[in-house]
């Protein structure tokens, strides 16, 4: 049996937490593109409604926010 020098040490754990955001982003990223369409499809309508726009904004936040903190953990 061998011991693991401070070099070998495995790294799977944290590039795996790693992945696990950058799904995260990516799956959020396309509901907010989905958000967003639906808000400017809905400003083409003749009575638009509020909450599609309300939504896109919401969503626009939270996906810069996300995005930013898994930037800031790298």
């Amino acid at each position: 049996m061998s011991r693991k020098e401070p070099q070998d040490v495995d790294h799977s754990a944290s590039r795996r937490r790693e992945l696990q955001w950058d799904a995260a982003l990516g799956f959020s990223g396309f509901f907010t593109v989905v958000a967003v369409i639906q808000a400017v499809l809905n400003l083409l309508q003749p009575e638009p409604a509020l909450w599609p726009a309300v939504l896109a904004l919401v969503m626009v936040v939270c996906q810069t926010s996300l995005w930013r903190y898994t930037r800031s953990k790298k």
